[in-house]
C-alpha cells in the first residue's frame, strides 16, 4: 500500500468538505491584512484556494509529493496563475529547507492550518531525532505519534516565522473552544517565541471521518461519517 497517496486521497475528501463549507475561507479571514503568507502543510490544495480567493499571495509547502501534484492540479483547474501561488516541495523540519525559505522569499506570516500526516514505521524513524531535539521523550512519543509530530511541526513554523520576525497562524481542530484562560500550550509557544500578543478565535464546524481522512483521539479511530468539532484559530504576532 502507497501510504503517502492513500493519505492525498483522503485528505482530498476532508478539505474539500472545509472549503465547501467555508471553513478555509474562515481562517484566511483571521490574516486578512497579510499579504503574502507562507502556507506550512498545504494538502491538496483547497486551503491554498480560500487563501487565493481572500486575497493572498501564497508561498506553499508541503512533503507528501501526491497532495501537492493534487494542490496544483487544483489550482490550475480553478485558473489560479503562478504568481499568486509558489508551490515548494520540501519538510519545515529540515533545517536547511526552512532556513533557504527565510533567506529566499518574504512574506507577512507563516500559517498552519490542521496539521496531519500519515504514520507507519519508517515514519516514526525519520522524525524521532526531530521530535527529541524539539524535547518530547520517546515514551511521549511512542505514546502518541500523531500529536507528537503535530507539535514539532507547529514548533517549526514558529521557528519560521520568528526568523523573519512575523506573525504566525495556526488553526486547531478540538472538541472544545478556547482562549486565553484555558490555554497552556500555545501561551507557551508565544512566549517561547517573544511575541507580544495572542488572539484566539472559535468556530463551530463538521468534519468527516469516515469517508475521508479518519480522525482518532489518543490513537482511537473515530468511524462516524460526521464528527461535530471546534476550529481553533490562534494568531501570535
Amino acid at each position: 500500500m502507497d501510504e503517502a497517496k492513500e493519505y492525498a486521497n483522503q485528505w482530498d475528501v476532508s478539505a474539500r468538505f472545509f472549503y465547501e463549507q467555508g471553513y478555509y475561507s474562515w481562517m484566511a479571514q483571521q490574516i486578512e491584512q497579510m499579504h503574502t503568507v507562507v502556507e506550512v502543510g498545504c494538502g491538496t490544495g483547497y486551503s491554498t484556494l480560500a487563501l487565493v480567493e481572500n486575497g493572498h499571495n501564497v508561498i506553499a509547502i508541503e512533503k507528501n509529493h501526491n497532495c501537492i501534484v493534487k494542490a496544483k492540479q487544483l489550482l490550475t483547474e480553478r485558473g489560479i496563475t503562478d504568481d499568486r501561488v509558489v508551490f515548494i516541495e520540501g519538510d519545515i523540519a529540515e533545517d536547511a529547507f526552512r532556513n533557504g525559505l527565510a533567506a529566499e522569499y518574504e512574506f507577512n506570516a507563516v500559517l498552519c492550518w490542521n496539521v496531519g500526516s500519515y504514520w507507519n514505521k519508517n515514519m516514526i524513524e525519520y522524525y524521532l531525532p526531530y521530535m527529541l531535539q524539539y524535547g518530547l521523550n520517546r515514551w511521549q512519543i511512542a505514546q502518541n505519534p500523531e500529536s507528537s509530530y503535530a507539535e514539532l511541526i507547529l514548533w517549526e513554523t514558529c521557528r519560521l516565522a520568528q526568523a523573519k520576525g512575523v506573525a504566525v497562524h495556526i488553526v486547531d481542530r478540538g472538541a472544545e473552544t478556547l482562549n486565553e484562560q484555558n490555554d497552556p500550550y500555545y501561551k507557551m509557544l508565544k512566549d517561547e517565541f517573544g511575541y507580544k500578543k495572542i488572539e484566539y478565535a472559535n468556530h463551530s464546524a463538521l468534519s468527516i471521518s469516515k469517508g475521508g481522512r479518519m480522525l482518532s483521539t489518543k490513537g482511537v479511530v473515530n468511524k462516524d461519517e460526521l464528527l461535530d468539532i471546534i476550529l481553533v484559530s490562534i494568531l501570535m504576532r
